[in-house]
């Protein structure tokens, strides 16, 4: 520990040039891990919307007006109940369930299911069967929910997910469920639902593989409301919107390894000309009795309080932040602080092999 120490003094007598060059290989690791990040999530994303692309399916994007909620006609639930009746379709609520009520399901957020065919089309999270049930998130530990009342039906949860369990938004991403409880509702509840949750309902249909007047029809109804609805086939944009991100997140990742290593490279010529100011240092050490092994922990000391010890800190601090946001691949940085980890060790070989003749 003394000689770790003293490698981290060397480096603070020479805080200018180290802490810059600390600081930018901080900071495009950072930056590096939320590119990657973004790149593993909407690769998720992908592979979550499979079935649906299989099915064709189609999106909407809203355009809501000023001023109050939409008043969704009744004509219009009927027919989003009709299409998932008929297993074409099925809708969520995800945001606006009961906000006027702050202990509705035990003060949790909540993920509302309406549509049998669910369970096929994300055959990965493992759903109650029986509609109407309910299952909580694997963070949730509270014994007293029993249970979910929506507009006077007592709904039984029945369950808890795994950990990690994650449901596919098409109009997002991957939604983790840990900390929310999901509800599989039956499609005589929309009708009773208030404004803001059958608007939101409307919104996040999804009709599966539907014919053009169907989505003709249910666009129409919904324009008599005043609520604009945009379809997407997830077939087509999905794809199209993953390659543009691929492109654009291939230019921060590669333009942030290029920089890194230009960073580095300066790093490495700036940590030669300080081991040569430390050249008599380390030969006094030698000749009073320091091995080899322990002006290798003096030069790890050195290393570490510059490539290690800042991004490592920093993406530690990005991981916690990303699990509370509750972000789809919270531990993407890991793999930078795996390759930080590399690095040093490289490095720290390197420094030894230049100081091999000192004490040797």
């Amino acid at each position: 520990m003394r000689e770790l120490w003293a490698g981290v003094i060397m480096a603070c007598r020479r805080w200018q040039a180290m802490l810059g060059i600390s600081g930018m290989i901080a900071a495009a690791c950072v930056v590096f891990a939320l590119a990657l990040e973004d790149v593993v999530s909407q690769v998720a994303v992908l592979k979550g919307g499979q079935h649906l692309r299989e099915q064709h399916a189609v999106t909407f994007t809203p355009y809501y007006p000023q001023g109050e909620p939409t008043q969704v006609g009744n004509d219009t639930i009927q027919y989003v109940i009709d299409q998932i009746n008929n297993r074409k379709g099925y809708t969520a609520i995800i945001h606006n369930m009961a906000l006027d009520d702050p202990d509705f399901a035990g003060g949790y957020p909540t993920l509302i299911l309406f549509g049998d065919v669910i369970p096929d089309l994300f055959p990965e999270l493992p759903l109650c069967e029986s509609v109407p049930c309910a299952m909580k998130g694997s963070k949730i530990v509270d014994e007293k929910i029993n249970a979910v009342n929506i507009e006077g039906e007592n709904i039984p949860v029945v369950g808890t997910l795994p950990a990690g369990a994650t449901f596919f938004d098409p109009l997002a991403a991957g939604l983790p469920l840990d900390n929310r409880i999901v509800i599989r509702a039956p499609t005589k509840l929309l009708p009773l639902l208030n404004s803001i949750e059958k608007e939101e309902a409307i919104t996040r249909t999804v009709l599966l593989d539907p014919e053009a007047k169907v989505v003709d029809t249910f666009i129409t109804m919904n324009a008599n409301s005043e609520l604009y609805l945009i379809p997407h086939d997830i077939a087509v944009d999905q794809p199209q919107r993953f390659r543009e991100l691929m492109g654009r997140s291939a230019i921060y990742i590669v333009g942030m390894l290029s920089f890194l290593l230009l960073v580095f490279i300066a790093f490495v010529s700036s940590a030669r000309l300080t081991i040569r100011q430390e050249d008599r240092a380390f030969k006094i050490r030698a000749m009073y009795g320091a091995t080899p092994f322990h002006l290798s922990l003096r030069i790890g000391g050195f290393l570490a309080a510059v490539v290690l010890i800042p991004p490592v800190a920093l993406l530690s601090l990005l991981i916690v932040y990303l699990h509370i946001a509750g972000a789809p691949s919270p531990n993407v940085p890991l793999w930078v602080i795996l390759g930080i980890l590399l690095t040093f060790f490289l490095l720290w070989l390197w420094a030894i092999r230049s100081t091999k003749k000192i004490g040797g």
